[in-house]
This record gives C-alpha cells, structure tokens and sequence, in this order.
C-alpha cells in the first residue's frame, strides 16, 4: 500500500514530470485510452490539474480529484474534491471512468474498484492507463536507473526530494498490471502495454 505524498507542493509541475516520465508519450497514450470510452458522461478519476480537459471536451466530465489546490488550476466546470475509495456519487452515475496516470498513487485498489463498480452503469467502462515497470529484467533494470536519477534531480532542483522520491517509488508499490489487477465483479478486463520498454499499461474494465 503506498505512503502518503503532499503533491500540494508540487502541484504545479506534477502534469510535466507525467509527460518527462513517458518521454513525452502521455498525451497519445492518453488519447488511445480515451478512444477505449462508450457512452457520454465521465468520471476523471485523480483528475488532478485537468491534464485530460482538451481531450475530454465532447464529454460530459466530472473532474474528482483529493488536492484542492490541483483541482484550482483545473478547467473542468464540474469538479470534486474526494478519493477513489470514497467516491461521493450514487450507484450507476456514469458511463466511464477515466484514470490515467494516477493508479499507482491509490492506497486500497481493492475498494476503489469496488467504488468504481458501484458509480459505473451497466457496461460502463473502467479505462484506467498507467506507467509500471518493463517486464524484462534487462529493461526493468534500466527505466529504475532512468527514472531515478530523473526524479531525483527533479526533487533536488525544486526542494522537494519527499514527493519526487515517492513518486521514483510508486512505480514499484504495486506488482505487475497482469498479476495485480483482477476482475473482481466486472465482467470483463483486457490489459495491453504500450511504450518503447513497455512501461505503459492499459486496462479496460467493463462492467
């Protein structure tokens, strides 16, 4: 289970080191999981600065989000201060959840896929996009190196070495996608990597 972090410190750059982290990738892959929805009401899940507002435009999007001061800087006109595990919403709220980039900050994946379940509709889609680690050894080994010395100099230069070095280690809180994410009650999951060392993930739950 993660630690806490207080990205209200570092609220202002945390969409840059998501884009430094992919090398650049998050809008694309970010486009891919959103051509991954159905219907027309969404739920950005750890929406955060609203990252995902342009491409979300056509949708009727919720923006829920536990830092206030992110969800300050956010454009979405709906917008809610709460946590994956407590989502305040009744049952059959939307048609989509969108987390991206976020997942490996939630501390009890069990219960926010539980929450998630219970404010989706029926077949309503969980698209939930997120970086790992490379499954090859080789390659593991390398993107740790890479991402380590990145966030720490990142951390080092802004005075904030705790949050940039808990984010270096939320990529390992959780195991692999493919071992750590079950169906629990949705019907179905499909899980595919993207990315160069494929660090990249996504999972389309549908309810």
């Amino acid at each position: 289970m993660p630690s806490s972090a207080n990205f209200s410190k570092i609220y202002k750059f945390y969409d840059l080191i998501n884009t430094v982290l992919t090398l650049g990738f998050d809008k694309s892959w970010r486009g891919i999981a959103i051509n991954r929805l159905s219907g027309t009401s969404v739920l950005d899940l750890g929406s955060g600065t609203g990252a995902a507002f342009e491409q979300l435009i056509d949708y009727e999007t919720t923006a829920i989000d536990p830092d206030k001061k992110m969800l300050e800087l956010n454009s979405f006109e709906n917008k809610v201060i709460g946590t994956a595990e407590n989502l305040p919403f009744g049952e059959n709220s939307f048609d989509n959840v969108l987390c991206s980039f976020v997942w490996r900050n939630v501390s009890d994946t069990g219960k926010a896929l539980s929450e998630i379940y219970r404010v989706l509709k029926p077949g309503g889609k969980l698209v939930l996009l997120d970086m790992t680690r490379p499954k090859n050894l080789f390659l593991r080994t390398i993107h740790k190196v890479g991402t380590f010395k990145v966030l720490h100099l990142i951390g080092l230069v802004t005075f904030n070495l705790k949050e940039y070095r808990f984010l270096y280690r939320s990529l390992d809180f959780y195991p692999q996608p493919e071992d750590h994410l079950v169906k629990n009650n949705f019907n179905d999951l499909q899980i595919e990597r993207m990315g160069l060392f494929d660090f990249v993930y996504l999972a389309v739950f549908t309810k």
